[in-house]
């Protein structure tokens, strides 16, 4: 079995590139023990995955089988099994527990406190004196947590009569069903699997089974299943598909437009709608209460897309209130609103080619406007044409294609000579992306906003983010409004974290610019699992489209750092000089 440090060393991998030191300090042993434990893990996930150290990017993993990866970390993850027996029994003594897992009890113990912040999210874990821990949902919902557990490992436990040989038959017999066309197969198969497992505790009462298709499959399985069984197989698929009959585009249409602030952005289109429509038909077909939780930050995306993700939350927050459908996935949801705000980014940037060979600067016109999006491309001779134009328009970039010297005076210069490649062009798009953020960090991050919270060791998150929001309302570098809304959202859950920085924010109505202020806190702390080290509480307005590009930019920056670069800011000087590397 792998050790807890080495599954650890396996989660800080899949986020990101990291050093030896940086593993060392995260998992408190030497430099030494983790590449031991390297090596050992390189040979345990056998061709699945590979740890290999990337040089001046630390140690990387790559994966080249992602599903026998996430099954055999599954079988050496005791949480899953932890949470598995808990789901199979009404109540389980912790003494149990480690009995079964063949564990010290003291590890169990530690174990269900994690288990419980986990997943506090998806399920109630509760504990009753003298009885022991149970999972206090109702049976619907157990028994597609379960579902979900044996989708990822159909052998995570032992199930009484379950082989290989069985799941293999009874996978196959699931794909000849037509009956639940939004089901997966093997989806089909673990709820199966489920109600198998907990075949002996099924109390509610569902009608008479009339799917003589999903019988014959479970016959074929040779697995044997109860009358009753059946009909809380049956039961709760039909549940499953008539929720499913409650969504349709004209639903998510209304829904869409009840977002606060999506009118102006006018990025409701049909491919949004039907993205959305199909996500969650296929959602409440085959519900996901536990899913793959090595899949990746999103932190990344969120970063670089807020408004979509916050966009997500009200959505979904809509989504329950309207129709009391429980889902929670607002990670996927919010790929569906970043796709579409890229899509509608239609304003054309203007950029000066400074060229003085006709057919070079009308190819490379070209093949800027062809690979570059939303910019036009204006051809210039002679410097001079340059500041006319200049005059005229102001343009995002000027591209010195030519032998001349450009004035120092002009801003966002670059110079690429010849015909301009492939690598011409990534150089554009990265040098649009960031030189107007790079270059004056100050117009968006305020110093006068900016301070040293002292907060104590045991102070919570919601009381930080209280007391940070009251003094910049005092100083009026934020509203009221916009303080409640920041507060909001991180109560919500849905916090966004990059690289040891939290960055609490809202969507302003305020006629105002990106405003960001940087706070050094006196102790670190843990946010929804993941450490914090500082906070820069940012205020937008969602249909400034350029300034979206701060927090892409941001991502960028901090996840190009070690952790203990960020923990080591002092000061506002300090995050500036970092922005400006």
């Amino acid at each position: 079995m792998l050790s807890e440090r080495q599954l650890k060393l396996v989660e800080i991998l899949e986020q990101r590139p990291c050093s030896l030191s940086e593993l060392a300090r995260q998992t408190g042993v030497s430099s030494r023990t983790i590449l031991r434990d390297i090596d050992y893990l390189n040979f345990t996930l056998s061709g699945r995955a590979r740890i290999h150290p990337g040089g001046s990017a630390g140690y990387q993993l790559d994966i080249a089988d992602r599903r026998g990866f996430f099954q055999l970390l599954q079988r050496h993850d005791n949480d899953d099994r932890l949470l598995a027996f808990l789901l199979l029994n009404a109540f389980t003594p912790r003494l149990q527990l480690a009995s079964i897992l063949n564990l010290p009890e003291t590890w169990v113990a530690d174990r269900l406190l994690r288990l419980k912040q986990r997943y506090e999210r998806a399920f109630c874990l509760a504990s009753r004196p003298g009885q022991g821990h149970f999972i206090d949902e109702p049976e619907d919902k157990r028994i597609i947590l379960l579902a979900n557990l044996l989708k990822r490992d159909p052998l995570l436990i032992p199930l009484p009569g379950i082989t290989q040989s069985n799941i293999e038959k009874l996978n196959v017999a699931c794909r000849n069903i037509d009956a639940f066309p939004r089901i997966s197969s093997e989806y089909l198969a673990s709820l199966i699997l489920a109600v198998y497992a907990l075949r002996n505790q099924l109390t509610a009462a569902w009608p008479e089974c009339r799917q003589s298709s999903l019988k014959n499959a479970v016959e074929q399985a040779d697995i044997y299943l109860s009358n009753k069984a059946f009909r809380t197989l049956a039961g709760l698929l039909e549940k499953q598909q008539q929720q499913a009959m409650t969504i349709s585009s004209d639903t998510v249409i209304t829904l869409l437009h009840s977002i606060p602030g999506i009118t102006s952005l006018n990025i409701i289109d049909t491919q949004l709608v039907d993205n959305v429509t199909g996500h969650l038909l296929r959602s409440l077909s085959a519900p996901v209460w536990l899913p793959e939780n090595r899949q990746g930050s999103m932190n990344n995306l969120k970063a670089a897309w807020p408004a979509a993700f916050d966009m997500s939350l009200h959505f979904l927050a809509r989504l329950r209130e309207k129709l009391d459908i429980p889902l929670f996935d607002s990670d996927l949801i919010g790929l569906y609103f970043a796709c579409a705000l890229e899509r509608h980014q239609n304003e054309r940037q203007p950029i000066i080619l400074l060229s003085d060979q006709n057919a070079i600067a009308t190819i490379n016109q070209q093949a800027i406007e062809r690979d570059v999006l939303n910019c036009r491309v204006m051809i210039a001779r002679t410097p001079a044409e340059v500041s006319a134009m200049s005059l005229e328009v102001e343009p995002i970039l000027i591209v010195n294609n030519s032998h001349h010297l450009i004035d120092d005076a002009q801003q966002n210069v670059l110079t690429i000579k010849n015909i301009i490649t492939s690598a011409g062009t990534e150089q554009i798009k990265n040098f649009l992306t960031t030189a107007f953020i790079r270059q004056q960090p100050e117009r968006f991050f305020s110093a006068q906003g900016s301070f040293h919270y002292a907060n104590s060791a045991d102070e919570s998150w919601r009381s930080i983010t209280a007391q940070i929001c009251e003094r910049l309302v005092k100083q009026n570098h934020i509203t009221q409004d916009e303080a409640q809304r920041i507060r909001s959202r991180e109560d919500e859950g849905e916090n966004l974290i990059v690289n040891q920085l939290a960055i609490p924010h809202c969507w302003s109505e305020q006629a105002r610019h990106f405003r960001g202020f940087f706070i050094t806190l006196a102790y670190p702390l843990q946010v929804n699992n993941e450490p914090v080290r500082h906070v820069l509480i940012a205020c937008a307005a969602a249909d400034a489209r350029n300034e979206l590009k701060v927090f892409s930019y941001l991502a960028s920056v901090l996840y190009g750092l070690p952790p203990d670069v960020i923990h080591g800011l002092a000061s506002y000087d300090d995050f500036i000089a970092l922005l400006k590397r």
